[in-house]
């Protein structure tokens, strides 16, 4: 799955040095591949190219798997001002402010009212799942399992999702262990 990414990515490189969607698409490849400063240098050049909040968010965490914490946690502040910033606009970064909140500023209370207003605009897969994510981080596993269920019935398969999906059965398989 990778090389047929990273093929498709390095082709509209080709033709269009600095398309912000491939620069991204060629980052999520090279932090699978475990090549982050690699990621960091498409990433830095995506967020030039287009200096969007999610696109920022995106070079915050590779700079974090990249060993670069100080400056991963500056550019997340940063990312969280531009975010709420942009929160009531349509064409925000919600999704990415969500796991901001739930994986890295362990906020999930946050994570929680971001998710909440969000699914009052709409119900797509990745908000739900967002939502189920805040929800897990909260211990609230019950309504978790709901959540999820909910952007799996579509048949996404979305590795984000997938992974998060599994986290969650894995929890309440344990749970559900325990309490026999």
């Amino acid at each position: 799955m990778w090389r047929k990414a990273e093929m498709f990515a390095a082709g509209a490189l080709g033709v269009f040095s600095d398309y912000h969607y491939a620069l991204g698409a060629l980052a999520q490849v090279r932090n699978a591949q475990k090549r982050y400063e690699e990621a960091v240098k498409l990433l830095r050049t995506r967020y030039a190219a287009a200096p969007h909040a999610e696109n920022l968010f995106a070079l915050a965490e590779a700079l974090e798997l990249a060993g670069k914490t100080e400056e991963a946690q500056k550019d997340f502040g940063e990312f969280e001002r531009q975010s709420l910033k942009a929160t009531n606009i349509g064409d925000d970064s919600s999704h990415e402010l969500m796991a901001y909140y739930t994986d890295h500023a362990h906020q999930p209370e946050k994570a929680l009212e971001v998710a909440q207003r969000e699914l009052e605009r709409r119900k797509d897969v990745f908000t739900l799942d967002c939502y189920a994510w805040a929800l897990a981080a909260s211990l609230d596993f019950a309504s978790t399992n709901i959540e999820i269920q909910k952007a799996l019935q579509v048949g996404v398969r979305d590795p984000q999702i997938r992974a998060h999906a599994q986290y969650i059965a894995e929890h309440l398989n344990a749970v559900g262990t325990k309490a026999e």
